[in-house]
C-alpha cells in the first residue's frame, strides 16, 4: 500500500501567503509615497550674509541695483538708514526701479507704486516688496539672502 502525500494544500497556502505579503508590501509603499506627497518634508532655510560694500558707497536718497546670487535687489539709503528690497514687483514679477524725484519704487508693467519703506501704495500689487535684512559690521554692509541648502 502506497502512501499518497497531498502537498497541494500546503503549496496553495504558501503561494497565497507570498502573494498577499507582496500585495500588502506594495500597498504600504504606495500609501507611504502618497503621504509624502500630501505632506512634503520642510527643508530648513539657510541664510547667508553677502558683502555689498561700505555704507559710504551708497549715495543718500538713491537706490543702487545689485544682483546677488540670483536675487535682484535695490539697496536704498535714507535718513532712517540703509534698507534692501527685492526688485521683483509682487504683482507680476517685473523689475521695479527707484524714482529719486518722487522717492518711490515704480513698476513699469501695471504702474505699481511702492513708497520708500517698500509698502504698496498704488496700482495692482497685492503686497509690499520683499525686504532683505541688512547687517552692518564695522562700516561694511552685508545683505542676508536665502542660500541653497546642501
Amino acid at each position: 500500500m502506497a502512501i499518497i502525500h497531498d502537498d497541494v494544500g500546503r503549496r496553495r497556502f504558501l503561494s497565497q501567503a507570498v502573494m498577499w505579503f507582496g500585495a500588502l508590501f506594495g500597498l504600504g509603499t504606495l500609501a507611504l509615497r502618497f503621504g509624502q506627497f500630501l505632506i512634503p518634508s520642510q527643508k530648513p532655510k539657510r541664510y547667508e550674509a553677502v558683502l555689498i560694500g561700505a555704507e559710504t558707497r551708497i549715495p543718500m536718497g538713491e537706490a543702487v541695483p545689485m544682483d546677488l546670487g540670483g536675487h535682484k535687489i535695490l539697496v536704498l539709503k535714507t535718513d532712517t538708514g540703509v534698507v534692501a528690497f527685492s526688485r521683483r514687483c509682487t504683482d507680476l514679477g517685473c523689475l521695479v526701479s527707484w524714482s529719486k524725484d518722487q522717492k518711490q519704487f515704480l513698476c513699469p508693467c501695471h504702474q505699481g507704486v511702492y513708497d520708500q519703506a517698500g509698502r504698496n501704495i498704488a496700482g495692482p500689487p497685492p503686497r509690499p516688496l520683499d525686504r532683505f535684512d541688512i547687517i552692518q559690521r564695522g562700516g561694511q554692509l552685508y545683505v542676508s539672502i536665502q542660500g541653497e541648502v546642501g
